[in-house]
């Protein structure tokens, strides 16, 4: 038998030792593939409790399946002044040890250039005297801590792939504390909201309740407030007519001037408290929206106007109106109002000429101008023009109860519009007003 054929007792068992060294590192490797495959462990549940010692735990006991420890500390940053605090030591009882050897380190440096370098690097403990482990908590973005260990086996070095999975261990952990952090912070936010939402519905709940009782109060107040100043205002003009029936011939041209001022009196009281119930009327007791046909309106307001139109000598000159959606008894109300503005505030000894036109805008509004040739008003007091009860100088002389405008701003904002005047004294006025094309509700 050939002698080369023969394996010697030596070369037997340096094979065994060999094999027996390969099946080692074999289920050393398999450990590792069962390590990284549950990685996924650290990251389930951590959101919802964010439970930091039990995830250190649970990091702990993944590095001792790579690295023996006799002990390990972990230190996270104190986000307000960014300093490391002890957050958990194991064992318990090593925990001084381990701070003090931590603070040594700081000083030596080496608690930097670990940081820098983002791995493990293993140094020479001030304190303990024996080879230690260093290794950041960190994300891509972020440094959440710092891990030291004493090693149970004295080691020159951190063989590579020891790194490396004690690393992707540690930056799992990094990454499932800021992701904890997140949900936590998330979850507080909207929270935040949520009370926000429920503070903000249960103010606007109130808000709607109180402002149901004002309009009703209002509407109380209006019937109350008219019936109450109508009762003695009937009685002011029966006994004016009574007066001048009875004792009108008997009257001194004096007493007779007394008596047209209480009359005349009288009649703009009756028109202020009617203008005042209108205005109230306009948001208290509004119509539904429906397609109106705002040329159509014009045409029934003209009618109604007719005698006071023949009356004056008033042109209208009547452009294409849109139909809109709209309260067709509010708009009538706020054309007529416009016209008989124009008419009341014309020239003397001159007939009223007056132009209502519209167009589209590409805001999605329509443009209503109307314009006349009257005496108009210093534009300085364009704002003041739409105030209840004003009278402009210079416009104070003609009849009127000041609430006509007042009355026309309500409408037009109701409809979720606008209005504006434009005048130079003797030369006119031009009102524009804007409502949208497209109006689902009309505002209180």
């Amino acid at each position: 038998m050939d002698k080369s054929s023969i394996w010697s007792e030596n070369d037997i068992n340096k094979l065994r030792t060999r094999v027996e060294f390969l099946e080692k590192e074999n289920r050393w490797y398999y450990s590792v593939l069962d390590l990284a495959a549950s990685m996924g462990d650290i990251h389930q549940g951590v959101p919802k409790t964010i439970d930091f010692d039990h995830l250190l735990d649970m990091t702990r006991c993944y590095l001792d399946r790579i690295i023996h420890f006799k002990s390990t500390a972990f230190f996270l940053v104190n986000e307000s002044d960014h300093t490391f605090n002890l957050a958990q030591a194991n064992p318990l009882e090593d925990q001084g040890l381990l701070q003090l050897e931590l603070d040594h380190q700081i000083e030596k440096g080496n608690f930097a250039w670990a940081l820098k370098q983002n791995r493990a690097i293993l140094v020479d403990g001030e304190v303990i005297r024996e080879k230690i482990v260093l290794h950041p908590l960190a994300t891509r973005f972020k440094i959440k801590g710092m891990m030291i260990g004493r090693l149970a086996k004295p080691l020159r070095y951190i063989p590579s792939d020891w790194s490396a999975l004690v690393s992707i261990i540690l930056h799992n952990t990094a990454n499932a504390m800021e992701n904890g952090e997140l949900y936590q912070c998330l979850n507080d936010q909207n929270k935040n909201l949520e009370k926000k939402v429920r503070d903000r519905t249960s103010a606007l709940e109130h808000m709607t309740v109180e402002l149901k009782n004002n309009i009703q109060e209002l509407k109380d107040f209006t019937f109350v407030a008219s019936h109450d100043l109508r009762e003695p205002l009937r009685k002011l003009v029966t006994f004016g007519e009574r007066l001048r029936t009875n004792y009108g011939p008997k009257l001194d041209r004096r007493a007779e001037d007394y008596l047209k001022v209480m009359e005349k009196a009288s009649i703009r009281m009756q028109k202020l408290i009617n203008s005042l119930v209108q205005l109230s009327k306009v948001t208290t007791k509004g119509g539904d929206i429906k397609p109106a046909s705002l040329d159509k309106v014009v045409n029934q307001v003209m009618t109604d106007l007719e005698s006071r139109i023949k009356r004056s000598g008033a042109h209208i000159l009547l452009g294409d109106l849109p139909t809109l959606p709209a309260d067709e008894t509010q708009m009538r109300q706020l054309f007529k109002n416009l016209i008989l503005n124009a008419i009341q505030f014309n020239k003397k000894n001159t007939p009223p000429r007056i132009s209502i036109t519209s167009r589209h805008r590409e805001d999605g509004f329509w443009e209503f101008w109307v314009m006349d040739e009257g005496i108009g008003f210093d534009q300085k007091q364009a704002d003041r023009i739409f105030r209840p009860f004003e009278r402009l100088s210079g416009r104070s002389e003609k009849d009127g109860s000041g609430m006509g405008l007042a009355i026309c701003k309500k409408i037009v904002e109701r409809h979720g519009g606008t209005i504006t005047a434009q005048s130079t004294k003797q030369s006119g006025a031009t009102f524009i007003f804007r409502i949208p094309e497209r109006v689902t509700c009309l505002a209180n």
